[in-house]
């Protein structure tokens, strides 16, 4: 599994600047594959939606990335988080272990989540999202809706 450590730096001041390790590569932009985007909620719903992306693929060739979205407090520095990148960088490590499908992931650091959603996607993308469905809006329900809103196709997984 690969995983790319960056905080993008899409013209927001409140994002960190880049950030890379030279023994993990970024994941494979090939434009023949299907890319079915996974966003990180929590580990027991990321591996719901791990599951579902996995089926989606099973008849298609795609390829699948984790999205692990880790808002940085505004009293740290961007580059001094509050979770050490390695222990977030484990967390995704330990998700791709369990999944039977090939993964890719990005980790990045930023100050407003909702702000990442809108701008880190590929048009027209493919993104899969578990959470708990209640009846007032949850934040995964919320981030949903912003990235349909934002024309990307959005599978929602009840993460229960």
């Amino acid at each position: 599994m690969d995983i790319h450590r960056s905080s993008e730096n899409h013209s927001d001041p409140s994002i960190a600047p880049r950030v890379e390790s030279p023994d993990l590569s970024p994941a494979d932009q090939s434009s023949e594959r299907l890319q079915v985007n996974i966003l990180y909620t929590t580990p027991s719903g990321t591996r719901a939606a791990l599951t579902i992306a996995s089926r989606l693929s099973a008849d298609l060739r795609t390829c699948s990335e984790v999205l692990r979205v880790y808002a940085v407090p505004y009293s740290l520095p961007l580059e001094r988080q509050a979770v050490p990148i390695g222990f977030l960088e484990e967390q995704v490590r330990a998700l791709a272990r369990q999944s039977p499908a090939e993964i890719t992931a990005r980790i990045i650091l930023c100050r407003e989540p909702r702000a990442i959603l809108r701008q880190v996607f590929p048009p027209h993308s493919v993104i899969v999202i578990a959470g708990k469905k209640r009846w007032w809006p949850t934040k995964e329900q919320r981030w949903a809706g912003i990235l349909k809103q934002e024309g990307h196709e959005v599978i929602f997984v009840d993460g229960d």
